[in-house]
């Protein structure tokens, strides 16, 4: 790492004391917005923009971290601390696309620019190692953060996957961006962090819970598990109770069936408006959970976790669920869902 900072110091000092090249226009690229028949909007490049992107990923970074750190699974309280990491990474993930569009859309720069931009790539390297890092060190923690009903640990780790494909494409397009002496400590970087998140990816490896959840249900994590915690209450109350479909509908533990799925943004503006919308809809189900935070609720969270051994997860395979032991209240949330 030294060494690396050290090689670039050394470059910026040959490049200073040059004539700086002069800065090529940006052009303009259409950043995709993941799914099929919808617009995408343009993006713009230029040194500037990318330096602002880049200052952008470093605060996403730090929030990131600054939910992981604190985390603490196996009871209900976990859910809402799960709901912050899920809401800071999709936003990582989300800056990490953008700043990749401004790339692609970033003529060569010059030596003195790529210095100057470089550095700053260069200071994204120990925050994300550190997120890395204090994410590596949860993992038993957000075993326990689905009370081994749903497999977090897989959440987790396709997530991260995810992430770090992100993370690979944009090393690709900002080290294209950089002047021909700076590529190759730019790609070192890359792979020093992809290695990072190669080694979190596979201290995931397993299953942490019964019940997987499917990649296209993760943007309704929120609702979910708002559900699940009032399922935990209501169930633990009285094993014996019969809970119909009216009476789940009733106490809100079904989700609406005339729920639309929330359109991709075909703007910029857009998509900060549907950011802000996921926002409200985390600060909605973490105030559900709030409320179904009683001592039956956490009582069967802790029955939950306690009732499947380890080693009964390991023999699951990757996308197999075992539905035995699990509330029928539980399985009725989770069939509301599609998830079973």
């Amino acid at each position: 790492m030294r060494l690396t900072i050290l090689a670039l110091l050394l470059c910026l000092t040959v490049v200073l004391a040059q004539e700086a090249m002069p800065r090529l226009r940006y052009r303009a690229v259409f950043q995709e917005q993941g799914k099929k028949g919808k617009k995408p909007y343009p993006v713009k490049g230029g040194k500037e923009k990318l330096e602002k992107q880049i200052d952008d990923i470093q605060r996403k970074v730090a929030a990131a971290n600054e939910s992981v750190v604190p985390f603490k699974g196996g009871s209900l309280k976990g859910l809402t601390g799960l709901l912050k990491v899920n809401l800071a990474v999709t936003n990582l993930g989300k800056t990490i696309d953008t700043t990749t569009a401004v790339a692609d859309a970033t003529n060569v720069l010059s030596a003195a620019d790529s210095t100057q931009v470089g550095i700053k790539f260069l200071g994204l390297q120990p925050d994300i190692n550190s997120l890395l890092t204090n994410l590596k060190s949860k993992r038993r923690e957000f075993d326990k953060a689905g009370f081994k009903i749903l497999d977090v640990r897989s959440l987790i780790r396709d997530s991260v996957t995810i992430q770090q494909g992100k993370a690979d494409d944009l090393g690709r397009s900002f080290t294209k961006t950089l002047d021909a002496q700076f590529q190759p400590i730019a790609k070192q970087v890359s792979a020093q962090i992809q290695g990072n998140f190669s080694d979190v990816i596979e201290a995931y490896k397993g299953r942490g819970g019964k019940i997987k959840i499917p990649p296209k249900l993760v943007p309704k994590l929120s609702q979910i598990l708002a559900k699940l915690a009032k399922a935990l209450g209501l169930g633990k109350m009285d094993k014996g109770m019969m809970v119909d479909k009216n009476m789940m509908v009733l106490v809100g533990l079904v989700a609406p069936e005339t729920d639309a799925a929330t359109p991709e943004p075909d703007s910029a503006a857009a998509a900060e408006a549907a950011a802000m919308t996921e926002l409200l809809n985390a600060e909605a189900a973490s105030a559900e959970i709030a409320a179904a935070d009683t001592a039956e609720a956490n009582a069967a969270a802790q029955e939950a976790l306690l009732a499947t051994p380890d080693a009964e997860l390991m023999s699951l395979g990757e996308n197999e669920n075992d539905l035995r032991g699990i509330s029928p209240v539980v399985l009725d949330v989770l069939r509301s869902f599609e998830i079973i």
